[in-house]
């Protein structure tokens, strides 16, 4: 069953109170990380609903009448978020306190009424009607009802399909045995302390896809996104669902998820909590090779804080024209800009071992 109908009008009241209760699941599986709209954008929001301009349709998972299917509503919630997540958040915060609007903020109706920086408690001390209207305010809300997890995947991609959710996001929410393997290995220690890459965009999944596909091939391939979305979308058909019709058969992929792990763990153990050298995704794959391949010892990060430094001197006398430029360490330099690459991987794992191998030679 797949229907998408027109919920009951309930006030922003009303769904607040839904959340405050547990029973408005914000963070399903399949949904893109909290706090992306910069405060701002979420006033703003609050100043256009304020000012009757017209506010986007929201969707919801209604689990009222399919509430048993465990691996759709894990938290047993009577609704889930699949489109609006931003929007509703924003309107919880003000509702509750937590965001005032902006200092800009104006009432286009009447201009006279100083409404800059407050909070919906100054709004309810100051000006009740207006308070009133934003509690009273009706969104439209578009109910889907679904016994299939699948269709409801589907949904939150087609409705997130343009460029406000990057494909980090969008794979995150694909059916199939990777997108679980993959949140449950980025709950490892080196990604939740180690890497210092910006993970607000679900990066952390991303890099580690790349890791998990190039790990899974058992060579350097290109990861570039449709090379991910691709490789998501053939271990779909190839692990198909076990006999009660609830769990995927993992297959091959639960193999290659424990190779993973144990590689992570060893690369936890080489790098630092919040590491320098783990500042860019670019360089994690050549690094995650070489531990791979047994060939680090535990001079590896010394040797790559020297490495680093040295790279960036070459390539400031190959901007200075000096006769004294390292050309393999130029190259290393400028093929790393284009990361996703088979050759860029390869040809930087190469120079990487060479440059290592000299290394560990003039320091044994």
């Amino acid at each position: 069953m797949f229907k998408v109908s027109l919920h009951d009008y309930r006030s922003l009241a009303w769904w607040h109170q839904q959340h405050m209760a547990g029973k408005l699941d914000m963070d399903p599986y399949y949904q893109r990380r909290s706090n992306i709209w910069s405060r701002w954008k979420q006033a703003h929001l609050i100043d256009s609903i304020l000012n009757d301009f017209d506010v986007p349709k929201f969707y919801v998972a209604d689990f009222t009448t399919y509430r048993s299917i465990k691996d759709m509503n894990r938290k047993n919630m009577p609704y889930a978020i699949i489109d609006g997540k931003q929007r509703f958040e924003a309107i919880f915060k003000f509702l509750s306190g937590d965001l005032p609007l902006n200092s800009t903020a104006t009432i286009e109706s009447n201009k006279k009424l100083e409404v800059g920086g407050l909070t919906f408690r100054d709004l309810e001390d100051k000006h009740p009607a207006l308070a009133k209207k934003l509690f009273e305010f009706l969104p439209v809300v578009m109910s889907v009802v679904s016994d299939d997890k699948i269709m409801i995947d589907q949904m939150f991609i087609r409705l997130n399909s343009g460029e406000s959710v990057n494909r980090a996001e969008k794979r995150n929410a694909f059916p199939g045995p990777i997108p679980p393997i993959v949140r449950d290995l980025t709950l490892h220690p080196f990604f939740q302390k180690q890497i210092r890459f910006n993970t607000k965009r679900m990066q952390e999944q991303n890099l580690l896809a790349k890791l998990f596909m190039m790990e899974h091939k058992g060579e350097f391939c290109d990861t570039k996104a449709n090379n991910l979305d691709q490789f998501y979308e053939e271990a779909i058909g190839n692990a198909p669902m076990l006999d009660n019709s609830e769990q995927l058969n993992l297959g091959p992929y639960a193999e290659t998820e424990a190779r993973v792990f144990d590689i992570l763990e060893k690369l936890a153990k080489i790098f630092h909590e919040n590491d320098i050298l783990l500042s860019a995704q670019g360089h994690i794959p050549v690094y995650y090779w070489m531990v791979r391949n047994r060939k680090t010892k535990p001079d590896f990060r010394e040797f790559l804080m020297n490495f680093n430094d040295t790279v960036k001197k070459n390539y400031a006398l190959a901007k200075a024209n000096s006769p004294k430029v390292n050309k393999e360490l130029l190259t290393y330099y400028t093929i790393g800009r284009t990361t996703n690459d088979k050759s860029s991987l390869v040809d930087r794992y190469r120079i990487l071992l060479k440059e290592y191998q000299r290394y560990r030679e003039q320091h044994a």
